[in-house]
């Protein structure tokens, strides 16, 4: 024989009250927790401006100097006519001219007298024709310069002027080196004295 159990219905009621309550409190909505949201802190530094230039001063210029008033024309004074006793003023002294003092003339020097050669007394013997220059037919004028001596001797010797042949020249100094003069004087005094004496060698004489 089958046993039965049978659930009574007060029990099903509970349970059916329950679920009830606890699906409402499922599906109720819950409540929303308000959350505080904090504004964020801004920090930062504050950069000072750079100051503002101050408007410059308009440079006041210096005031124009004041024109100058233009000078009025001169306008000639009439002349007065002259008077009769007019005042002259004293001309002053010309000063007389101070007379040129005359310097002492200084005394001209003595005329040179210059030496001699051909003095008699000297007893200088004429140069030697040479024998090749007569058969050649070689003449001229041999011009000497020499330095007679304040004792008549010959100091120095050069040929100034050839006569144009060798052999002519050199008996011409050949001659002159073994002459004595008679010196050079100046106010009496004998002076040594540069002197040109000229050599004739002619065919004709």
């Amino acid at each position: 024989m089958k046993s039965t159990y049978t659930v009574p219905s007060s029990f099903i009621l509970v349970l059916l009250a329950h679920v009830g309550v606890l699906a409402a409190l499922l599906y109720s909505p819950q409540k929303q927790v308000p959350v505080l949201i904090e504004p964020p802190t801004i920090q930062g530094v504050i950069v000072a401006s750079d100051p503002i230039p101050e408007p410059e001063k308009p440079v006041e210029l210096p005031p124009p100097p004041p024109e100058k008033p233009l000078p009025k024309p001169k306008i000639p004074l009439p002349k007065a006519p002259p008077s009769e006793h007019a005042i002259t003023q004293d001309a002053e002294p010309v000063p007389s001219p101070v007379p040129d003092v005359e310097k002492p003339v200084e005394a001209a020097p003595a005329p040179v007298v210059p030496p001699q050669a051909d003095a008699s007394q000297l007893n200088n013997p004429a140069p030697s024709y040479p024998q090749t220059s007569r058969r050649l037919k070689e003449e001229g004028v041999v011009l000497l310069e020499i330095l007679v001596k304040a004792d008549g001797t010959l100091g120095e010797m050069r040929l100034k002027k050839s006569s144009g042949y060798a052999r002519l020249d050199e008996a011409a100094q050949r001659a002159v080196k073994n002459w004595h003069f008679l010196p050079a004087k100046r106010g009496g005094e004998a002076i040594d004295y540069w002197y040109e004496l000229p050599i004739e060698f002619s065919l004709n004489r």
